[in-house]
């Protein structure tokens, strides 16, 4: 378990207009009211889209047989959500077997609304948390992993080394927008995955970022920033309360009002 990070004064952000570029859908809610209970003014700018697999075949056989897993393991809202749409009535069974491991809030609140209960959530919302919590899963566990294309392999990696039986199934990919309109005026624009970043600058440039203040979460994310030449305010724990308390701090350091 990590401790939860300090939440920066109230209005400490007050005025800054802040750009939420995840896709709508995947936790945007939550990092809204984030920034707004800091006294920004969040304005949301998804720049990636939520794009389901070409086919359900995979996940649907998955859910065929759901009694024999021991584990489902969630690491978004969106795959929670779209699991969700392939079960009868939309919710999980009653008297399902399988235990339910989430990152994240959000993620255990989707669940929870589809009628899950969510069994273990680990601290440290990041892939490595879930490896810490799972490193005595016997071998032959059965698991089940909704999640996106091209998620990090750690997780599943780790979880095969154990001896663990792992299905990973594809049920969404995320998606450049086609024809990224300019944004609106923002002082500090947020980026939560490369793929997003990517599609702001691919759709924009980067002189749409001159003189902002572009903040991040995760290592791979920053190595993206670094890695097109910006310098971004980077946080130090998963999530958005972390990434507005390194937006509070940056600014606390530099002066700014």
């Amino acid at each position: 378990m990590i401790a939860a990070p300090m939440s920066p004064p109230r209005n400490f952000l007050a005025g800054l207009r802040v750009l939420i570029t995840r896709p709508q859908g995947d936790s945007t809610d939550d990092w809204m009211a984030a920034f707004a209970a800091a006294g920004a003014i969040p304005l949301s700018y998804p720049t990636v889209a939520i794009v389901p697999p070409a086919s359900w075949r995979e996940l649907d056989a998955a859910i065929g047989k759901l009694d024999g897993y021991d584990w489902v393991i969630f690491t978004s809202q969106t795959a929670v959500t779209l699991t969700l749409g392939r079960l009868p009535a939309r919710h999980f069974p009653s008297d399902m077997r399988a235990k339910i491991a989430a990152i994240g809030p959000s993620s255990a609140r989707a669940i929870e609304n589809g009628g899950g209960q969510v069994a273990l959530m680990p601290g440290d919302s990041r892939q490595e948390g879930l490896v810490e919590e799972f490193r005595n899963l016997p071998a032959g566990t059965r698991v089940l992993f909704p999640q996106a294309a091209g998620a990090r392999p750690l997780l599943v990696q780790r979880l095969r080394g154990q001896g663990c039986i792992v299905d990973s199934v594809t049920v969404y990919k995320t998606e450049p927008k086609a024809d990224l309109q300019p944004p609106p005026s923002f002082d500090v624009a947020t980026f939560a995955s490369p793929s997003a970043l990517r599609a702001f600058l691919t759709g924009l440039e980067k002189a749409a970022l001159a003189g902002k203040t572009v903040a991040v979460i995760g290592p791979t994310t920053a190595h993206e920033a670094a890695t097109n030449g910006l310098h971004p305010v980077v946080s130090q724990s998963p999530d958005v309360d972390g990434l507005v308390l390194a937006i509070a701090q940056s600014r606390a350091t530099q002066g700014d009002p």
